[in-house]
């Protein structure tokens, strides 16, 4: 088929309909094209630009960090867009992301790391970057709300960030606080509890003074044993009678 000349309406119109929005999923965020049906986004994950960006991103090993830096990326331009349209207002989740996608250079959700939108404003709630609160009392599963028509978002306040953080701080202290006393307390406990156990095991002192009573009166005892008279006995030894040194012996 030959394209349309310059100028013509059959131009125009092709002009005007590229112009516009098209369905996201047809929509390649590596290469930055969009497509216009499947048979277009078939033809286009096929083509040799579309493979070779592929293969330059497996060889530079970019690939293994590509949804973590595509997801960074929407989650920044999201909340940047959120403080400056509305600020700490809350609005409806899917309303403000059809506000998003109208930029035509806006990073999309299918190469990030979040399936829906539901589960991505949760993710923001969980972590303290926007306030999230339910138009109804549906169900928390992301399968019964997966584009976010049950849920308004808003900035938390800088103000009111500082003071949750020094809410937690002081939980936090008390929390410690109650922690070391409890295990002061505990440690009283085990010390009197060894004194006891130590004075049950130890002799009374009834004990210790009858038992020096019995030990000094038998020192005494024994003190008057040594200290009593010293008797001796003397045995007189028999001796025959003396002769004279010049004695005759024959007398």
């Amino acid at each position: 088929m030959a394209r349309a000349e310059i100028g013509t309406s059959k131009y125009e119109a092709k002009r005007l309909k590229a112009s516009g929005l098209q369905k996201l999923k047809f929509y390649c965020q590596i290469c930055s094209k969009q497509c216009r049906d499947a048979n277009g986004f078939k033809n286009h994950l096929q083509s040799k630009s579309h493979l070779g960006r592929i293969s330059n991103l497996q060889s530079s090993g970019q690939s293994n960090s590509i949804v973590s830096n595509y997801s960074h990326q929407f989650q920044t331009d999201f909340l940047n867009l959120l403080r400056v349209s509305h600020g700490t207002k809350f609005i409806n989740a899917n309303r403000f992301y059809q506000e998003y996608i109208r930029q035509r250079d806006h990073i999309h959700m299918n190469v990030t790391r979040w399936k829906s939108l539901t589960s991505f404003v949760k993710y923001l709630g969980q972590n303290g970057l926007v306030k999230v609160k339910k138009t109804n009392d549906g169900d928390d599963e992301d399968d019964d709300d997966s584009e976010g028509f049950n849920l308004e978002i808003a900035l938390i306040d800088s103000a009111e960030v500082q003071k949750l953080k020094t809410k937690e701080t002081e939980e936090s202290k008390r929390v410690d606080i109650d922690i070391n006393e409890k295990l002061i307390q505990n440690q009283i406990k085990r010390g009197q509890e060894l004194e006891m156990k130590k004075q049950k095991e130890a002799p009374s002192v009834e004990d210790v003074d009858s038992s020096a009573k019995d030990d000094g009166k038998a020192r005494l005892e024994n003190a008057e044993k040594v200290s009593g008279p010293i008797r001796l006995s003397v045995k007189k030894k028999l001796v025959g009678k003396l002769k004279p040194a010049f004695a005759d012996d024959s007398d």
